[in-house]
């Protein structure tokens, strides 16, 4: 099992999720706070709040460890620190 931070900017980018978790094998979810869901479920990934960042679960990962690249399209790019020179 590997976990992965999304987070979605877009309605598009959601429906893109969506129908690339459903080609995937295994299970996956997404977690935010105490909500668990199924997110292969269309109804159950459009009822989340995509203003906060979710935790995708990976349960597919040693069976099928190229899942992880397909998916990586989705994850949360973390930001690079910016340096700022005061006085």
């Amino acid at each position: 099992m590997k976990e992965m931070r999304i987070k979605f900017t877009s309605s598009e980018q959601v429906l893109n999720f969506i129908d690339c978790v459903q080609e995937l094998p295994g299970e996956y979810d997404l977690v935010e706070g105490k909500n668990d869901i199924d997110a292969k479920s269309m109804l159950g990934v459009l009822s989340l709040d995509f203003s906060k960042v979710l935790t995708l679960v990976v349960y597919a990962d040693e069976e099928y460890p190229w899942v992880m690249d397909r998916l990586s399209k989705f994850a949360l790019k973390p930001t690079s620190p910016v340096l700022q020179q005061i006085g």
